[in-house]
């Protein structure tokens, strides 16, 4: 008896989505058991198996992605991206092996797809992948994992998803795919973005890879605007023996596939031994002095903090395994170093706030400034020049002397008219670089005045590397384009790349990456869901950039 397609089709779905047995199938459809398993096995039917493999047709998986997922063991991974039909940057590879080696690390693959005759993505579907028209380079073939896989606590990989190269925001559509998991997926961008989460939740990423095969696109706009953005690289997990994991990217130069991870160089040849001369610069986390995280502070650039009934203090710590003695940069950038607490825009029309810092004895200005005047003479080191980017909480004390009325501020009154009197003194003689924040630092901390250290001035640029092709580091974030608000879409437009702060949340778009904060996760005012997190910028020597996101005082492994 001849079957017809309707019930070929339906034995597809009892054996595959219903999961039925060819016992059963027989039973529900009266088409023998024998007649059930040589169709299933492509034995028979082929015209019908050759056309259905050409068109699309009822998926066969009724299984959400967590069910099928697998569990990777506990260790450290490469993952990266790469495309069909594509070669291998045979240099990033060798580069990568030695860092495998090294590290003690496995390497995964995801691929995506990509049609290159055509207009639309090829599945991810085994037969599609085993046509000859569709190949992988044999050099990563052993690696490539599609499948979604549990890399850590909180921390998955979507190997599943088969995402078009060309596709403008990798994230799209997935920012509540993972649930409240974080999640790597396999893309030729290097994108990052920190996604709210109720406070009491571990701060949430998506990350994409980067690549391992060279750029390969349709010279039409979405290809060539593709390629443009095409990263060789991977990204780098690591899980500590708390479970805790730590994810930072790797960046490759094109041209020949080196690439720096923290102190170390890795080449095609080997390992160079960089300690102390790979970075040049780290954006800090924004500061916020009065509210500094203490394991921030110690760990990440080596400041002791010292709670005391009026005033915290601050002492440098040396030896302690922080970053900024361990990395050793040229240039620190610090935002928002100031709060500004006592008279802080967030709450200063609060009036229980004010009487809450008044019961405390924490009413003065003063004081509250000269906890970020001892902070930041702490963290500055003789390697390394300390440049203070002018920020919206920065700027605060000079929005404080042009609105408020000292009279009605008995505990700030002095402090008030001796920052007036200088800023009235610096516009008397016509001092136009006059930085009233700058000032007041070194004039509450003298030391300072002895230390490599610089205070930019509104829209002062600071670029590291070339003019015209290095990295702006001059701004805090707050201001945007012609006026508006800040972003980190906004910088994207303006053709440099760029390092900001402001947002308190870690993100990396398009050449724009943006730091997290050094300060309390919970500062009072920020209500709500946050997408905070404890992330900092590394710029290595050639110009790549990573993230870095501290967890319980650690910043790896």
């Amino acid at each position: 008896m001849q079957l017809t397609n309707e019930q070929l089709m339906e034995i597809i779905r009892y054996a595959y989505v219903e999961k039925m047995s060819s016992r059963k199938i027989q039973a529900v459809t009266g088409i023998s058991k024998s007649a059930v398993n040589r169709f299933l096995s492509r034995k028979t039917y082929k015209e019908f198996w050759e056309t259905y493999d050409e068109k699309p047709h009822a998926g066969v998986n009724i299984d959400p992605p967590e069910q099928r997922r697998s569990t990777l063991p506990k260790g450290r991974y490469v993952f990266t991206s790469a495309q069909n039909n594509s070669y291998v940057h045979l240099g990033f590879l060798n580069s990568l092996k030695h860092f495998l080696k090294q590290k003690d690390a496995e390497l995964i693959v995801g691929t995506n797809l990509y049609n290159k005759n055509g207009y639309q993505n090829l599945g991810k579907d085994p037969s599609i992948q085993e046509d000859e028209r569709v190949w992988f380079d044999p050099h990563i073939k052993d690696y490539i994992k599609d499948e979604q896989s549990q890399v850590a606590d909180n921390l998955l990989w979507l190997g599943e998803l088969n995402m078009s190269p060309t596709k403008v925001n990798p994230f799209s559509g997935f920012y509540n795919y993972t649930k409240l998991e974080s999640g790597i997926i396999p893309h030729n961008k290097v994108n990052l973005e920190s996604l709210p989460v109720h406070k009491k939740d571990p701060a949430k990423f998506l990350y994409t890879t980067g690549s391992i095969t060279r750029p390969n696109f349709i010279q039409k706009i979405a290809g060539q605007k593709a390629e443009w953005h095409h990263i060789i690289g991977a990204l780098y997990v690591e899980v500590d023996e708390d479970g805790d994991w730590f994810a930072r990217q790797l960046q490759a130069e094109s041209s020949t596939g080196n690439f720096y991870d923290l102190e170390y160089y890795y080449t095609p040849n080997g390992i160079e031994n960089h300690i102390g001369k790979s970075v040049e610069a780290i954006n800090w986390g924004d500061l916020h002095f009065e509210k500094i995280d203490k394991q921030v502070a110690e760990n990440a650039f080596g400041v002791k903090v010292h709670n005391n009934p009026m005033m915290t203090t601050f002492s440098k710590i040396e030896n302690n395994g922080n970053m900024l003695d361990t990395l050793r940069p040229r240039y620190q950038f610090c935002h928002d170093t100031a709060d500004f607490t006592t008279r802080n825009h967030h709450n200063i029309k609060d009036p229980h706030f004010r009487f809450e810092m008044f019961a405390k004895n924490y009413d003065s200005v003063r004081n509250s400034l000269t906890e970020c005047s001892n902070g930041l003479n702490a963290m500055c080191r003789d390697f390394s020049e300390t440049v203070v980017v002018q920020s919206n909480h920065d700027v605060a004390l000079e929005r404080w002397l042009k609105s408020a009325d000292y009279r009605l501020d008995p505990p700030n009154a002095v402090f008030f008219l001796e920052r007036q009197l200088a800023a009235y003194k610096a516009i008397e003689s016509g001092d136009t670089d006059y930085n009233i924040f700058g000032d007041t630092m070194t004039t509450l901390t003298p030391q300072l005045k002895d230390q490599k250290i610089t205070f930019l001035g509104t829209d002062e640029s600071f670029r590291l590397f070339d003019e015209h092709t290095g990295i702006e580091c001059g701004y805090h974030g707050d201001l945007g384009i012609n006026g508006s608000r800040g972003t980190a879409n906004a910088y994207t437009k303006i053709g440099i790349r760029v390092n900001i702060g402001h947002s308190h949340s870690a993100k990396i778009k398009d050449g724009v990456y943006q730091a997290g904060v050094s300060g309390l996760l919970d500062m009072g005012y920020n209500k709500g869901a946050s997408s905070w997190s404890h992330s900092h910028i590394i710029t290595y020597r050639n110009g790549k950039r990573c993230i870095v996101t501290m967890k319980n005082g650690k910043w790896r492994a």
